[in-house]
C-alpha cells in the first residue's frame, strides 16, 4: 500500500525529469547536427572557391545582336 502511493506521488516528477533530460539532450542533438552542417557547408563552399579560383574562366562567345522586332498595336491587325 505504501509502495503505490508513493509511486503515485512520485510518478509525475519521474516523467518530469525523464521528458526534461530528453528535451536538453534533443536541444544538443540538434547543436551538434547544426555545427556538423556548418563544417561541411564552408569545406564545400572552400572547396568550390579554390576550383574556381584556380580554373580559368570560360570565355563565351560574342552575342549576336539581335534583329529588331515588330512591334503590334492595337489597330495593326486590321491592316493584315
Amino acid at each position: 500500500m505504501v509502495i503505490k502511493k508513493l509511486y503515485k506521488q512520485l510518478a509525475p516528477f519521474i516523467f518530469a525529469g525523464i521528458a526534461i533530460v530528453a528535451f536538453v539532450f534533443g536541444i544538443m542533438l540538434l547543436a551538434y547536427l547544426f555545427l556538423f552542417g556548418a563544417i561541411v557547408g564552408t569545406i564545400l563552399f572552400l572547396f568550390n572557391w579554390v576550383l574556381n579560383k584556380i580554373r580559368t574562366p570560360v570565355k563565351l562567345p560574342a552575342k549576336k545582336k539581335s534583329s529588331q522586332g515588330r512591334i503590334i498595336d492595337s489597330d495593326d491587325w486590321k491592316h493584315l
